[in-house]
């Protein structure tokens, strides 16, 4: 059984046996990731060794299903690779979310230099990393988006105008609050306000 697959490898005839194109791959990345001919004759009598067993052992065995090797692989899988589909918050997340709805609150202008310095990181790392814990927004966008939800909040108490509004969200104006409000897409405002029901249940 392995003659033709040595000779078809050695003769470039992958016609003559289906591994023979596989043997002559695994051969040719040896040769050209090990340069010492030493350590490369040890790799590949391994190489060897295991196709042997494989003729002996497992050639009518159509797939590794549930053998050791493939449940070490879900092993590994679930171990370090799925794990690390759920990326942990630093510390800076909670605490600069408070920090923007603090500055909201208080109708005072948000400064990435100002939060990068209260938090004691560099601004360029804050910026960059801003977008993957704050709804894949840029700082400045997500502020805007923090005071328009603020916004939303007021409208629905009829004591508010809208420069009242305007002037607690930290708008310049009406006429600012206005165009601001007009270009956020129809779909963020309407999660704004199902986050904003889903807050006013909970606290019922």
């Amino acid at each position: 059984m392995l003659a033709p697959i040595v000779r078809g490898a050695d003769t470039d005839r992958h016609d003559i046996a289906a591994e023979a194109a596989g043997l002559l791959a695994i051969s040719s990345g040896l040769a050209y990731n090990i340069t010492d001919d030493y350590e490369l004759l040890e790799t590949g009598m391994k190489i060897y060794d295991a196709l042997y067993s494989w003729a002996t052992h497992l050639y009518r065995q159509r797939h590794l299903q549930n053998s050791p090797f493939e449940n070490l692989l879900h092993e590994v899988y679930l171990k370090f690779l799925k794990t690390k589909t759920t990326t942990r918050q630093p510390k800076w997340v909670k605490e600069l979310k408070e920090m923007i709805q603090d500055q909201v609150d208080a109708q005072l202008a948000v400064d990435i230099r100002q939060v990068s310095s209260e938090l004691e990181l560099n601004p360029s790392y804050l910026s960059r990393e801003f977008s993957k814990y704050f709804d894949d927004l840029n700082f400045g966008d997500y502020v805007r988006k923090r005071r328009i939800e603020k916004a939303i909040e007021l409208m629905s108490k009829p004591e508010y105008s809208l420069t009242a509004i305007a002037y607690l969200t930290g708008f310049s104006d009406q006429s600012h609050f206005t165009r601001t409000f007009k270009n956020i897409p129809a779909k963020a405002l309407l999660n704004s306000k199902k986050s904003e029901k889903s807050k006013s249940c909970s606290k019922r």
